[in-house]
């Protein structure tokens, strides 16, 4: 559904009996709500569970693939009605409602006077998402950053102490990298680490994700893991950087040290971290491109 400056007008006129005047109520209530929030996932909470209200639905849903982001109130069923959103020639995603029973011409201009009310309210908490991500972003490799692995990694160890959900953590050190930008320059060692995030990213888990945690160092939370299952990851990590050359005048090999630890080895999840580094340590003192295991 695209929108323009021009908003069709709904009269009291319209709403002649109790329902119509309740719905008239209801959006007016949801328009409030929206301009409430400036985050996507509570904004989408509001928005599809209030329609569901209005307009009967089994399920509201919402999907954007440009962020990889999708949010669905209630089980979908098989009639439906789907919008594409669209604002000034920017793509917002998508919406569908679902249900098991056709939806009435009237509820579908309901559903579309509705969907109006979220256009605005949408984007600014797109931007708001946009702005987010951007600040937790490294902006040479465009994986996530310190900030984002702080936050990441804060939310792991309050997940464990509630649910205790073993997790593990994986160091990685690109081996000789300051031998590098000596003997080649700065330039060699960005495309260096491009190149060794992106072996990363595409080796480990998708429920998994990578940061850059400063230098030539990345990290890496493996959730539901176990040290075991940490060392059978690290290891494939490994053997794909060791396979990886670099071509700046020439091929450049690169290796990498790797130290792990799991959750279940220290009672205070905060020693993670450096129980990882010593592993790590541990794997560049041994001789480098190995992985090591705390303690």
């Amino acid at each position: 559904m695209e929108t323009t400056s021009a908003e069709k007008v709904i009269g009291l006129d319209d709403y002649r009996n109790n329902t119509q005047l309740e719905n008239l109520e209801g959006i007016s209530r949801l328009s409030l709500k929206l301009q409430q929030s400036i985050e996507l996932t509570p904004l989408l909470q509001t928005f599809c569970e209030q329609t569901a209200d209005l307009v009967p639905c089994d399920s509201v849903g919402y999907n954007n693939e440009d962020i990889e982001f999708s949010y669905q109130a209630g089980q979908r069923e098989k009639h439906h009605c789907k919008y594409r959103l669209v604002l000034e020639g920017d793509q917002l995603g998508e919406l569908l409602c679902t249900r098991k029973t056709p939806f009435t011409i009237r509820e579908t201009q309901l559903l579309e006077r509705i969907i109006s009310l979220l256009i605005y309210p949408l984007r600014n908490a797109l931007l708001y998402h946009n702005a987010i991500a951007q600040a937790h972003k490294d902006p040479l490799t465009q994986i996530f950053n310190r900030a984002a692995f702080d936050e990441a990694l804060d939310k792991e160890c309050h997940a464990y102490r509630r649910h205790k959900t073993e997790f593990s953590i994986m160091m990685i050190d690109i081996d000789f990298f300051k031998a590098v930008n000596d003997n080649y320059g700065h330039i060699a060692g960005d495309k260096i680490l491009k190149a060794t995030a992106e072996i990363i990213r595409q080796t480990i888990r998708r429920s998994d994700e990578v940061y850059r945690y400063g230098g030539e160092e990345f990290v890496v939370i493996l959730s539901n893991t176990s040290e075991g299952g940490a060392h059978f990851i690290a290891e494939r990590v490994r053997k794909e950087i060791q396979k990886l050359r670099v071509s700046f005048n020439r091929l450049i090999k690169v290796t990498a040290s790797i130290g792990i630890c799991s959750s279940e080895t220290t009672k205070d999840v905060t020693l993670l971290l450096g129980n990882a580094d010593k592993a790590l340590y541990h794997s560049k003192e041994t001789g480098r491109n190995r992985v090591s295991v705390y303690p």
